[in-house]
């Protein structure tokens, strides 16, 4: 994708850029190297109709290529016995599942967020070429051993949350409980990438968060 394709006044488009340009390349270095919880959000490239202003699925901040994702080095933060909340998009499963195999982790489990209406009576339909999208998804994968689910007493945790959609990618509170009992549970660092707020208790890494 080009990003100087961006008309001058399309303001999302322009947004974009700037933060392309401007914030990704200066991002700080992840400091520690032992995180025994990781969760990742990362940017999915997405190229139908990018450049028009106009299209209401148009993804509101600067993706990465496939390439770049998969050159991420995850597995050289991670402890040696770790997990790993990988969140993808319905159409970016398959590069979800190579991206566990190239940073050195194995496939757990696989977690459903059905995005409800505010009411919570109904799916909330989305967009979508194959099916009107109203679920996204978060991979579950280890590295080492550092035990399952079932094994540190999380016995209670079913894989599908049921929420409204907020804001743009932002997740579930669900979705945080379940990343803050497996965080309690494992000890150790934990480290939200492509934060775009800082939650307590957590590194966060990411273009868009602000600064403390």
């Amino acid at each position: 994708m080009q990003l100087s394709k961006y008309q001058a006044d399309d303001k999302i488009g322009q947004l974009k850029l700037s933060i392309a340009l401007d914030l990704i390349p200066g991002l700080p270095p992840i400091q520690n190297i032992d995180y025994k919880l990781i969760v990742c959000d990362p940017p999915w490239n997405f190229t139908l109709r990018e450049t028009d202003a106009t299209h209401r699925g148009r993804c509101p901040y600067p993706s990465m290529s496939d390439e770049a994702i998969l050159n991420l080095p995850i597995g050289s933060i991670a402890h040696a016995n770790s997990y790993l909340l990988l969140w993808v998009t319905n159409n970016h499963l398959p590069l979800g599942f190579s991206c566990l195999s190239y940073w050195g982790f194995e496939y757990r489990s696989i977690f459903t967020w059905e995005k409800v209406t505010k009411d919570g009576s109904k799916s909330h339909a989305g967009i979508g070429h194959y099916g009107r999208n109203c679920t996204e998804q978060f991979l579950v994968a280890t590295k080492g051993k550092p035990g399952c689910f079932t094994n540190l007493g999380l016995t209670n945790i079913n894989n599908i949350i049921k929420a409204p959609r907020t804001k743009h990618s932002e997740k579930p509170q669900q979705f945080w409980t379940i990343a803050e009992r497996l965080a309690e549970k494992l000890g150790g660092e934990k480290i939200e990438l492509f934060a775009r707020q800082r939650r307590p208790n957590w590194d966060a890494w990411g273009a868009e968060i602000d600064e403390v």
